[in-house]
């Protein structure tokens, strides 16, 4: 049985202690990239007056967070602005809906700008605009041994040769009892598509459907 203790909960952020293996741990972190997630797709440049080139623009929108929805598979947004300031994410309309405000561009004097924003759903796998966040996980290990040692993405605990002989019998003693106690923290932080409670499951949910359907290959 995989034990889960929540050591940090709030509604971008989601941190927990779990004795997991570290491959499965591995295999959800990366299946996180297949939670399909709203993102702006296509990019209508009707007027550009910003000393920025169209294809920056799109790129600035393109990497907008957008609230997704589970009922969501296109959207539409409208930016319409006009200077002297500071084009916001939040001047898009209607509102992505969630809390960050980007810059997008600056307006000076009689400068105006008008983007047509075409979203949809697709996958990390694809492009990183598609992320719901970032996931890692690592070893329960104090921070005075993380200032000696680091983990890889296997679970390894690796220290320089040199260094590990530098260091004291306490802390040679925690990095032991670390690696027996084979606990992980969990971290999980949301971009703003999703709130970070959702993504585990839903990284869970992805990972369960890929090996439904290698089961079907096998077969």
């Amino acid at each position: 049985m995989i034990k889960l203790k929540n050591i940090d909960k709030e509604k971008q952020k989601l941190s927990f202690i779990t004795d997991m293996p570290v491959s499965l741990a591995n295999a959800i972190r990366r299946s996180a990239l297949e939670i399909p997630i709203m993102a702006i797709d296509e990019v209508e440049i009707v007027k550009n007056d910003s000393a920025l080139y169209d294809e920056i623009i799109a790129h600035r929108v393109g990497l907008i967070p957008i609230k997704t929805e589970k009922t969501s598979r296109e959207q539409k947004f409208k930016l319409v602005a006009g200077g002297p300031g500071t084009v916001y994410s939040t001047d898009i309309k209607p509102s992505v809906e969630t809390k960050f405000k980007l810059p997008i561009v600056m307006l000076d004097n009689e400068q105006e700008i008008e983007v047509i924003c075409h979203a949809r759903l697709g996958k990390g796998i694809e492009h990183i605009k598609y992320s719901p966040g970032l996931v890692y996980f690592k070893h329960d290990l104090d921070e005075d041994v993380l200032d000696f040692v680091y983990v890889d993405e296997n679970g390894k605990i690796i220290c320089n040769e040199d260094e590990c002989r530098a260091l004291k019998g306490e802390l040679q003693e925690k990095i032991k009892k670390a690696k027996e106690a084979n606990e992980l923290i969990f971290e999980i932080e949301s971009w703003g598509q999703l709130d970070a409670k959702d993504i585990f499951p839903k990284a869970v949910e992805a990972l369960e459907d890929n090996l439904k359907e290698l089961s079907k290959e096998v077969k």
